[in-house]
């Protein structure tokens, strides 16, 4: 792997406002984390790339600003202006930040595999959760011939977010994405295998992130084993991720009622305040399905983040009775003790 382009900290998104948080520390230097490797991070400075451990008590990720001391140790995270976060673990139970201070999400999914709605929609949700612009790019447009059909799907379910389609070979496309990525931090989120490297090396203009072959059977093959920032020519950066196999947004029921604002202004014309929009009398939101004024697709996708949103408060109860729990256990234990 080459390295990426040398960049200072301002062409990688630091800003005055930025340099006088991080002034309310006293005399450390700034720096913005780059990559994370099993504990130890890089980050761009002003006298160029260091590397330092990482505290056990530390919340960082790539895209973070932090101040570092004389001594060469991070000393205090700058706060984060919206931040890329999934639910990870068996029990989806820890909630992980794949990247800092983002301004652009680019939802990767490649042409040449099936349309998957339920999880564009996943990853858009990412990224309004993130308060970030999101982008659907759709790659590979050389190997399909029309890919209007898949476009007109997308924006079935996600109406305002732009659709871009892009060729790695033909540079179809590419024009555009450089107008968007210019001066942003910027995501790319998909499965492996979806073109996110290639679309990566294109803009930078170098071999700075490996790419390999699909499989057989169209599934995309791990080329990225972990985050990071990667600078962008005239200024900007990417903040490359590992394929994302499976997302479950840490979202609630208000932002998806924020994102699927129509859905929402639909369900509270129904007749039951608890409309399951399924054959209750009076459903508004059967009524538009019916009349064309809303796509299946987008209900499915809809009704998916609204499962992921009830799971997401259910496993806070479940946390905050566990607390409960741990301070009840606590202060008998103390009272007991008190006795004796």
């Amino acid at each position: 792997m080459s390295a990426s382009p040398p960049a200072s900290l301002e062409a990688i998104g630091l800003t005055d406002a930025r340099r006088v948080e991080a002034a309310a520390f006293g005399d450390d230097a700034v720096a913005r984390i780059t990559r994370i490797d099993r504990g130890i991070a890089s980050a761009c400075t002003a006298a160029g790339e260091v590397r330092m451990a990482i505290p056990l008590s530390a919340d960082l990720a790539v895209g973070d600003f932090v101040t570092i001391d004389a001594a060469g140790a991070m000393s205090h995270r700058l706060d984060r202006q919206g931040a890329v976060t999934r639910l990870v673990g068996h029990r989806r139970d820890t909630v992980q930040v794949v990247a800092a201070n983002v301004d652009l999400i680019l939802v990767v999914r490649p042409l040449d595999l099936s349309l998957s709605p339920a999880r564009i929609q996943s990853l858009l949700t990412l990224g309004f959760d993130a308060g970030a612009t999101p982008v659907v790019v759709l790659t590979k447009a050389d190997l399909v011939e029309d890919p209007g059909e898949q476009v007109a799907a997308i924006e079935s379910i996600a109406p305002g977010v732009e659709v871009l389609v892009v060729s790695a070979i033909t540079g179809e496309g590419i024009d555009r994405l450089r107008e968007l990525v210019h001066a942003r931090t910027v995501v790319f989120l998909g499965e492996s295998g979806g073109g996110k490297s290639t679309l990566v090396n294109l803009l930078v203009g170098a071999e700075v992130l490996a790419t390999a072959e699909t499989r057989s059977d169209g599934q995309g093959r791990h080329t990225t084993s972990h985050r990071e920032l990667v600078a962008l020519p005239g200024g900007g950066a990417i903040i490359d991720t590992p394929g994302v196999r499976e997302v479950v947004a840490a979202t609630t029921h208000a932002l998806v009622d924020e994102g699927f604002a129509d859905i929402a202004e639909l369900a509270a014309s129904c007749r039951f305040g608890d409309c399951s929009h399924g054959a209750e009398p009076g459903c508004a939101v059967v009524r538009a399905l019916g009349a064309g004024e809303l796509e299946q697709a987008r209900l499915d996708a809809y009704e998916a983040a609204l499962r992921d949103a009830a799971w997401n408060e259910r496993r806070a109860d479940k946390a905050a009775l566990a607390a409960q729990r741990k301070s009840y256990r606590a202060l008998t234990k103390q009272r007991r003790s008190d006795a004796w």
